[in-house]
């Protein structure tokens, strides 16, 4: 095909230009699996316009290449969402934070950190120190204290940490277990290394977060109303016993 303004829009030019506009449309979806879909979706268009307009067999080649490998992909994700299996405690966490992962990258998350029982006084995050944690509450009562004042209570199904452990900022508050409790918890550096790798974790988690941090503004003002956060922190307590992997 001859190149001229008359080629580039004729049908051939048009399939060709089709090819190239599924490939940039992939370029900006954030999910991994419509990316795949949209690579594979723009291939097979251009082994069309090579096959029949260009007579390209390189072409044919490469473009057959990159299917298959995006093909494959998506068979190694596929298998290993139904190998995924999850404690009825994960499936709460999962389902009420981060719905849109897969179930693989559920798994991937879950088995960077930690299932742990901790007791009461066991501090999450002491306050003007680097959060080593990002913290899920699955159980008990945490209270939040900032300059040796109560200023609110995290309830289970709140993360504890969740801005500063992505910064490697230090705690904003001291946040202490009120009540024997059960969460699961991640290194900082690991949660760092996922979300940079994996961008699909790292969108959902930064999602989640948000909201997190709306409820727990309306949790604070509420616990600053309701008692004027005359709460007297608990005694240091027993250290958290860590239960297994998650």
């Amino acid at each position: 095909m001859e190149l001229t303004l008359e080629s580039a829009f004729s049908t051939g030019g048009m399939v060709g230009h089709f090819a190239y506009m599924l490939l940039v449309l992939s370029m900006v979806m954030r999910r991994m699996f419509l990316l795949r879909i949209l690579v594979i979706l723009s291939a097979l268009v251009a082994i069309a316009y090579a096959l029949f307009w260009l007579k390209d067999p390189i072409g044919v080649f490469w473009e057959s290449l990159l299917v298959v490998v995006n093909v494959v992909q998506l068979a190694i994700t596929w298998h290993q969402n139904r190998s995924a299996r999850f404690s009825d405690e994960e499936k709460v966490f999962m389902q009420g934070h981060l719905p849109s992962l897969s179930l693989s990258e559920r798994r991937r998350l879950l088995n960077r950190g930690m299932w742990i029982s901790g007791e009461v006084g066991t501090e999450l995050t002491t306050e003007g120190q680097p959060v080593n944690h990002l913290v899920y509450l699955a159980s008990g009562q945490a209270l939040v204290i900032s300059g040796g004042r109560a200023v609110a209570v995290c309830e289970p199904g709140a993360f504890i940490g969740e801005m500063t452990a992505l910064r490697g900022e230090p705690a904003s508050a001291t946040v202490k277990l009120n009540q024997a409790a059960r969460y699961w918890a991640i290194e900082a550096d690991q949660l760092r290394r996922l979300v940079k790798k994996n961008t699909d974790i790292g969108v959902a988690l930064e999602g989640s977060f948000a909201r997190n941090m709306r409820d727990k503004l309306v949790r604070s003002n509420k616990f600053i109303q309701d008692s004027g956060g005359v709460i007297s922190p608990s005694p240091p307590g027993k250290p958290a016993k860590q239960d297994r992997p998650a």
